[in-house]
Parts: C-alpha cells; structure tokens; sequence
C-alpha cells in the first residue's frame, strides 16, 4: 500500500511546494498559506485521467500500463529511465508503487488514450521542449519562432500541463544591461538563470544554428542528442561500462553543461579531472563540441565556432 498524503508528509515543504505548482500551476496559492497535506489533496484532484494523459508522454504511461498489469508495482525497481524519473517528479509513481488515491485515475486514463495518436500529437512539442532545455533560457519570441516550426502557437501552450511542467515563464531573466527580462527557462535550469546569463556575455553574439527535430526530441528524453553518432558512442560507451562509476561521470558531463561551467577552459582539463581512461577521453574530445551549451543559446561549440571564423 502507497498512501501519497501520508508518505509526502515526511518530504520538506520546498520540495512539494516546487512539484506542486509545476503539476497545477495556482495563481493564487502562497507558499506560507498552504500545507504539505492541502497540496497533496489538490494534486489528486488535478489528476483526473484526461489530466493525467495530458501531463504524461506516451513513454510514462506505458510504463505505468506495465505496472499496473503487474498488481500496481514496478517491475523493473533498479533502473531509472526518463519515464520513471518523470513519473517520481509528478507523484504518479512513489516507492516503485502507484499511490493508492491515483489508482483509479489512471486505470481510466489507460483505458481511452490511444498512444499512436498522442506520440504524433506530441512529438511537436516534445522537439520544442528539448530545444529551450538545450538553451537552458531563451526569449519567447525566439521559442515562437521554433514553435512556429513545428506547427505550435506558443500562446496556445499556456495552459498545457505537459509543457507547463517543463518549462517555467520568468519575468526576472538578466539582460546584458543588467535589467530583467522575460525568457522561458527549461525548468530544471531555473538555478542557473544568472549563470547562463553571465556566461553568455564572454561569447560574441551570433545568430543561433538550430539542430533538426530529432536531435532536440532526444535531448528531451536524455539531456544530450543521442542521434549524433560521436555523442551517442560517448554515453553509449559509459552505459555499456562495468564501471560503476563511470555512470556519474556521465552525469558529470550533463550536469557541467547545465551549469554553464563546461566552457573551453574547463573542457581541456575535464578528462584528467574526471580521471578518464585514454578511450573514454578519445570519445570525449570528439562528442563534446557536437553537444549543444547553453551559455551558447544551444549552439554546439563546433557550430559557434564555424560561425565567428566568417
């Protein structure tokens, strides 16, 4: 048995506060005014099964398929792929379990969605949240002109759960000239807004080169383009390795570009501090420079580069 309002009582309050207003988005519901328990109750009521399907990508609600045809537990507990990550951070999945008061809901959900449709439905804007996540922080007129691509309107993405879990609107964004502005930030970057905004002023401004749909559809799922062949055989060589630690490595790799502090000063160093082997150093001289930095708006230091050389 998985009670969510008993088990989120042990969590800190930040913590649930965060996860709360990504999975309902209150316009009115301050921080000090509402308990751990009121923000459960609410989440339960948000989770209906059309929200449910709505917050989710088709890869989180096959997963929770599975875990229901298994008697409501995870099947496989070790592992921690996007789906289940994602699932953990929407309270859909808790304990390798489905909570007891979602249960219903997402038994109904299962039962209408059609996942063929919703894959085609969403891919568009699973490619336009993987472009602001390889950004960290861009102008909402430039994230328009990406959804434009796609056949989205930003506009009509204000009240959709799947990209308002995402992705955060900030009216506190530097500028250059140190006021605020507005930028749509992905939202596991919202730390590293004034990071991403310092670092960027050390790089010459130039007009941004945009990856294909497919690469920014992976850099949803995995944080990196999985569809670049020195990339993939980077983080394909640490998932294949026996080396336990070779896993926070790869996470190392990630997080250092999340923070803006994988910069050419640092990349010269990074395999020795990381201690890499000569064949792992190898494949990160090459991949490297093929994945997109947000202090470069999600151009990949290749890309930048070509570009100042003309």
């Amino acid at each position: 048995m998985s009670s969510l309002i008993q088990e989120i009582n042990h969590y800190p309050k930040e913590s649930v506060y965060s996860q709360f207003f990504r999975i309902c988005f209150p316009d009115d519901v301050f921080y000090e005014k509402i308990t751990r328990k009121q923000m459960v109750e609410l989440i339960i009521q948000q989770y209906t099964p059309e929200n449910i399907v709505d917050v989710c990508t088709v890869k989180e609600l096959k997963l929770l398929k599975r875990i229901v045809e298994n008697n409501y537990k995870e099947v496989d507990v070790h592992s921690m792929p996007f789906e289940k990550v994602a699932l953990y951070r929407k309270y859909l999945l808790f304990e390798n379990e489905i909570p007891d008061e979602l249960k219903e809901s997402v038994i109904e959900a299962l039962k209408f969605v059609d996942f063929d449709q919703k894959e085609k439905q969403d891919e568009p804007l699973l490619c336009l949240i993987g472009f602001i996540r390889s950004c960290g922080a861009i102008d909402p007129m430039v994230v328009q002109m990406q959804a434009q691509k796609y056949g989205l309107d930003l506009r009509n993405l204000e009240t959709n759960p799947l990209f308002n879990f995402w992705t955060y609107y900030t009216f506190d964004y530097l500028m250059p000239d140190d006021t605020d502005g507005e930028a749509i930030v992905y939202y596991d970057s919202i730390p590293y807004m004034d990071a991403i905004a310092n670092t960027r002023l050390d790089y010459e401004l130039v007009a941004p080169v945009f990856l294909k749909p497919e690469s920014y559809l992976s850099i949803f799922y995995n944080g990196y383009d999985d569809t670049d062949p020195d990339v993939h055989a980077l983080f394909d060589h640490f998932k294949k390795s026996k080396d336990v630690f070779d896993s926070f490595k790869m996470e190392r790799i990630l997080e250092c570009i999340e923070t803006c502090r994988m910069t050419e000063q640092l990349i010269v160093f990074f395999p020795k501090l990381e201690e890499f082997d000569p064949k792992t150093t190898e494949l990160f001289k090459k991949a490297i420079y093929k994945m997109p930095m947000p202090y470069l708006t999600g151009m990949t230091l290749q890309d930048y580069r070509s570009k100042i050389k003309r």
